[in-house]
């Protein structure tokens, strides 16, 4: 007698180990969908806690000059969100429009749901007048409107600087011109002025200085601007009108 069995038992039995396995994968399926069901139920109360369903919820760091109100406002937030739905991506790209901040970046916490959001705020430097409105000017030459820096009143000292008369076509000249007056403070230059032909004028410690609108020898003439430092000792600054270096090479005391 063989000692394997015939090929119709053979036949037989693999189905039946074929259905066997089959049944177990299907019990198993059965087993993971009701206990994932009775996760379901478990967490279906909780979900509102996963939301992010008010303000103080959204936690802003590194804001001093610009106002909450305007970030809040920038992000004109839908609520409730799931924490895991929410666009950081978006809400990052939306608060870069608001051109007082630098930098941003936003990071969810899941438990308890939070978003933090750090910012980089832009410095002012300098208060200037732009098209009749009045704004600061960051160092990188662009001009903020006031509204963007909220809170400049209460958590900083308003910029010493002024600058009038500010369009965008100075911008390619403003970080040289920023650069010097910080290497120089003892010049004192309080004010900045362009006139409608773009010439340029600083208010400085010796009087009122002409530059004129070709400012390719802005650092020969405030090294000049040093040299006359001692100026007021010898001649009245109520009786200068100002001080001509739009040529370096010829200097030009116009009096009243």
């Amino acid at each position: 007698m063989s000692a394997f069995p015939p090929p119709k038992l053979k036949y037989k039995l693999t189905l039946v180990d074929i259905q066997d396995r089959r049944l177990a994968r299907i019990s198993l399926w059965r087993t993971c969908l009701l206990i994932t069901s009775a996760i379901c139920l478990c967490l279906l109360p909780t979900l509102p806690y996963w939301q992010i369903k008010y303000p103080s919820q959204i936690q802003i760091n590194g804001e001093k000059l610009v106002g909450k109100r305007t970030i809040y406002t920038a992000l004109s937030f839908d609520y409730p969100q799931f924490i895991w739905l929410v666009n950081g991506l978006n809400l990052t790209r939306k608060i870069q429009l608001i051109p007082s901040i630098e930098t941003v970046n936003i990071t969810k916490q899941i438990i308890p749901p939070h978003l933090i959001i750090s910012l980089q705020e832009k410095k002012p430097v300098a208060i200037a007048t732009y098209q009749e409105k009045i704004g600061f000017l960051a160092i990188d030459g662009q001009w903020i409107d006031q509204q963007f820096y909220e809170n400049i009143n209460v958590n900083s000292a308003l910029p010493k600087l002024q600058v009038l008369n500010y369009q965008s076509r100075h911008q390619d000249h403003w970080k040289s011109i920023y650069q010097l007056i910080s290497l120089h403070p003892e010049l004192k230059i309080t004010t900045v002025q362009w006139d409608e032909n773009s010439n340029l004028y600083l208010y400085t410690k010796i009087g009122k200085v002409f530059l004129g609108s070709d400012l390719s020898q802005l650092e020969k003439q405030f090294k000049i601007m040093l040299k006359l430092q001692n100026l007021p000792s010898y001649v009245d600054n109520s009786k200068i009108a100002y001080i001509d270096l739009s040529n370096p090479n010829l200097n030009i005391i116009q009096k009243y």
